[in-house]
C-alpha cells in the first residue's frame, strides 16, 4: 500500500499538480458517487416500471388465454353433452343415425366457430360411425396421445391438457406426411361398473396461436413469455422452436416452488402467474434490457460530468497560478539553503519572498511563512556553530563514558581472581597476575585516544589470556590469527576483552573441563572481521535470545550482559565503524562471536 501512495505521489511532484490533483478528486469522486448513486436510483425506479409495465401487459393477456382455454373447456363441456345424447339413443338405429349427424354437424360447428385445429371423438368399435374417419375415430385410436397412467386416471369431467408431436390430421386438413404439433384438451369416460373406457373426445388447438400471442404482446426479443405444463413442458413460446421442450427441473423447481410471483434471479427477473387450468405463464426480463432503458441516462450523466470537470480545471488554473508562484518561489529558497562542510551556513537571496507593494498588516500566511523563513536563517546562522560544536563534545562524552566503566568493570574481576588466589594459598599465581596485570596497564595507557591499532588491542588480549591461565592451568588454550596488514587498522579500545572473558567465565562446565579460544582476524569487502570461537558449554536459547535482543537495541544494562551492550554500543557508533556484533552458539558445543567494523586509519 506504501508503495502504491509512493507511486501516486511521484506523478504530482509540484505544488500546483497536487492541488489540480486534490481539486480533482473532491469534485470528480464526489461526481462519480453522485452519479453511481443516481444511476442505482434510475435502474431502480426503471425496473420497477418497466416490471409493472411487463405485469399489466401479462395480466391483460392471460385474460386473453383464459378465455380461450375457458372456451375450450366449455366446448368440451358441450361435446360431452352431445356424446352423451348419441350414447342414450343407440338403442334406436333410426334416431342414433339421426342423433350421430347433429352430433358431426355440431362438432363441425364448434371446430369452425371458435377456431380449433380439429376436434376427435373416439367411439367403441361397435358403436356406429366408430370409423367415420374425419371427426369420429375408433377408441383403439385414442392411443395417439401420449398420455400418462397418472392423466389417464383423470375423471371424464376433468380435462387432460397436454402437448403432443406429430398427431396425424386428416388429409382435408392437412396433407403433411409427419403430422403436426398440437395442444390437447382431453376428456376419457370410463363405465362407473367395470372402469373400462367408455368413450372419449380431444380439442386439438395450434400452439402457434399461443406463442404468435405472446410475441404480439412482446415484441421486443429480449423479453421471453412462454406458457408451462406442471410437469415443465413449454406449451407455447415467444420462439417456436422451443415449444414441445421441457424445462430442466432446476429451473422448474426455480419457476413453480416460489410464493412471489415476482422474483429476480442470477441478472433475471421473472414474472409468474399461473392460469385457470393449471398451467403457468412465465416472463423472463433480462438486466440488459433494463439496462438499456437507462443508457441514455448515464451517457448525459457522464457528459455533464466531463463539461463539469472541464470547468473546474480552467479556474483551478487560472486561480492558482499566482498562489503556486509564490509557494515554488519559497520552495526554491528552502531548497537552496545548505549547510556546508566547512559549517558555515549558505543562504540564498530570500528578498523576493516578501511583496514589496504589500503593507506588513496585509501578510497573508504564505508572506508570513515567507518571512519566518529569512528570520530563521539570519537565527541559524548565527547559532550553527556552537550546536555542530557542541554535537561533536556530547558524542565524544558520551564514548568516553562508556569506555571508562568498562574499565572498572575489567579491574574488579581481575581484583577479585588475585584475591580469590591469595586465600587459597597460591600466592605465586597471585603474584605473576599483578605483574601481568602491571604490564596490562601499562600497555593500555601508553595507547592514548579512543582508537587504538588492533596490533596492540590483540597483544591487550594476549596479556589478558595469560592472567587467566595462571588461574587455570592447562584447562585454557588459544590461538590468534591476523591477515598481514589487517593490524595496522584502528579498533576501539577494549573491544576483545570482554568477550574472552565471557568465553571463560560462561565456558566451563562438567562436560567441557577444557576451554580452547580461537581468535581470527581477517578482510571483508571493506571491513575488518573479528570472530572469537570457544569449544565452551554454549549458551541457552532462551538467554540466547536476550543477548541477541540486547545486541539488536543496543542498550547497556549494569546488571546483566554489561561487558557485551557496552563494547556494542561503542563499536556501532558512527565515529568507530558503524561496527556490529553478532553471537552464535549451540549447547554443548560452543559459541562464535562475530565482530564487524569499517576499515579505519590513522
Amino acid at each position: 500500500m506504501k508503495k502504491i501512495f509512493r507511486k501516486i505521489q511521484s506523478l504530482f511532484p509540484g505544488f500546483r499538480a497536487k492541488l489540480l490533483a486534490a481539486f480533482f478528486l473532491c469534485v470528480f469522486l464526489p461526481l462519480c458517487i453522485m452519479e453511481v448513486s443516481l444511476y442505482r436510483v434510475t435502474y431502480r425506479i426503471a425496473s420497477e416500471k418497466i416490471m409493472n409495465s411487463v405485469i399489466l401487459s401479462d395480466d391483460q393477456l392471460n385474460v386473453q388465454i383464459n378465455n380461450r382455454l375457458q372456451q375450450t373447456e366449455n366446448t368440451a363441456d358441450s361435446i360431452q353433452y352431445n356424446i352423451y345424447t348419441l350414447f342414450s339413443a343407440q338403442d334406436d338405429p333410426d334416431r342414433y343415425r339421426s342423433v350421430f349427424n347433429e352430433v358431426r354437424n355440431s362438432i363441425y360447428l364448434y371446430k369452425t366457430t371458435f377456431g380449433f385445429y380439429h376436434i376427435y371423438s373416439f367411439l367403441p368399435d361397435t358403436q356406429l360411425g366408430a370409423f367415420e374417419g374425419l371427426y369420429f375415430l375408433s377408441l383403439k385410436d385414442f392411443s395417439m396421445f401420449d398420455l400418462s397412467e397418472t392423466q389417464l386416471k383423470t375423471p371424464g369431467t376433468s380435462s387432460i391438457w397436454s402437448y403432443q408431436k406429430d398427431i396425424r390430421l386428416p388429409f382435408v386438413l392437412s396433407d403433411k406426411e409427419t403430422g403436426s404439433d398440437v395442444i390437447t384438451c382431453c376428456r376419457l369416460l370410463k363405465n362407473q361398473t367395470t372402469k373400462e373406457p367408455e368413450y372419449a373426445y380431444a380439442i386439438l388447438l395450434n400452439p402457434g396461436k399461443f406463442s404468435d400471442l405472446l410475441s404480439e404482446t412482446f415484441q421486443d426479443d429480449r423479453i421471453t413469455s412462454y406458457l408451462i405444463s406442471e410437469d415443465g413442458t413449454i406449451m407455447a413460446h415467444t420462439s417456436r422452436e422451443l415449444c414441445g421442450s421441457v424445462l430442466s427441473e432446476e429451473k422448474r423447481s426455480l419457476l413453480l416452488n416460489r410464493t412471489e410471483s415476482i422474483f429476480t434471479q442470477d441478472r433475471m427477473h421473472y414474472h409468474t402467474i399461473q392460469l385457470d387450468n393449471g398451467w403457468y405463464h412465465i416472463t423472463e426480463v433480462p438486466d440488459s434490457y433494463i439496462s438499456a432503458n437507462t443508457l441514455e441516462l448515464l451517457r448525459t450523466m457522464i457528459t455533464a460530468i466531463a463539461i463539469i470537470l472541464i470547468l473546474i480545471v480552467i479556474m483551478i488554473f487560472l486561480f492558482t497560478g499566482n498562489l503556486s508562484r509564490r509557494i515554488k518561489r519559497l520552495s526554491d529558497a528552502m531548497e537552496n539553503f545548505r549547510i556546508g562542510n566547512d559549517s558555515d551556513v549558505q543562504i540564498q537571496e530570500t528578498a523576493p519572498l516578501l511583496p514589496e507593494d504589500k503593507e506588513p498588516e496585509l501578510y497573508d500566511e504564505i508572506d508570513k511563512l515567507g518571512l519566518a523563513f529569512t528570520n530563521m536563517q539570519t537565527t541559524l546562522r548565527e547559532n550553527m556553530e556552537s550546536i555542530l560544536e557542541l554535537s561533536l563534545s556530547e558524542e565524544k562524552l558520551k564514548y568516553q563514558l562508556l569506555q571508562s566503566q568498562i574499565n572498572p568493570h575489567f579491574l574488579y574481576n581481575i581484583l577479585g581472581t588475585i584475591k580469590t588466589c591469595q586465600s587459597i594459598g597460591r600466592l605465586d599465581i597471585a603474584g605473576q597476575m599483578i605483574t601481568d596485570l602491571t604490564q596490562f596497564y601499562r600497555l593500555s595507557l601508553r595507547k592514548s585516544g579512543d582508537r587504538i591499532l588492533i596490533r596492540d588491542e590483540l597483544e591487550i588480549a594476549r596479556l589478558y589470556l595469560n592472567m587467566e591461565k595462571l588461574c587455570h592451568n592447562e584447562t585454557l588454550s588459544w590461538e590468534i590469527h591476523a591477515e598481514d596488514g589487517i593490524e595496522n587498522f584502528l579498533i576501539c579500545r577494549f573491544t576483545l576483552q570482554p568477550f574472552l572473558e565471557n568465553c571463560i567465565l560462561h565456558g566451563y562446565s562438567r562436560t567441557t573441563p577444557t576451554i580452547h579460544i580461537i581468535v581470527d582476524v581477517i578482510y571483508g569487502d571493506d571491513d575488518v572481521i573479528i570472530t572469537i570461537c570457544d569449544n565452551g558449554i554454549g549458551i541457552e536459547s532462551e538467554q540466547l535470545e536476550e543477548l541477541k535482543n540486547t545486541l539488536k537495541n543496543k542498550t547497556v544494562d549494569y546488571e546483566k550482559h554489561f561487558g557485551i551492550g557496552n563494547v556494542n554500543k561503542r563499536i556501532s557508533s558512527p565515529s568507530f565503524g558503524n561496527g556490529t556484533v553478532e553471537i552464535d552458539s549451540i549447547p554443548g558445543k560452543g559459541t562464535q562471536i562475530t565482530i564487524t567494523f569499517a576499515q579505519m586509519e590513522e
